[in-house]
């Protein structure tokens, strides 16, 4: 998603969406600890969008956002592959 643009907070709620489902469907415990932690960041983050619509997180997390956004779009849509 190189073109991706920060939506705010539904972009992240979009991607704990995406984590919590992988995280559910998944039995190997060091990815699920993976998983739980990009959980927590995505909530914290969350949290600061909701309360302040104009907050924009650092460059870093909108990277991974935008990575975790690009794999609910293949799940999504495998047949734009």
């Amino acid at each position: 998603m190189a073109d991706y643009n920060y939506g705010g907070a539904a972009d992240i709620d979009r991607a704990i969406a995406l984590l919590v489902d992988l995280d559910n469907s998944q039995s190997n415990a060091l990815a699920v600890l993976q998983f739980d932690q990009a959980i927590d960041e995505l909530q914290g983050e969350y949290t600061k969008s909701l309360a302040d619509p104009n907050y924009i997180p650092d460059d870093d997390f909108i990277n991974r956002l935008s990575g975790y956004l690009a794999m609910a779009d293949d799940r999504e849509n495998p047949q734009l592959k």
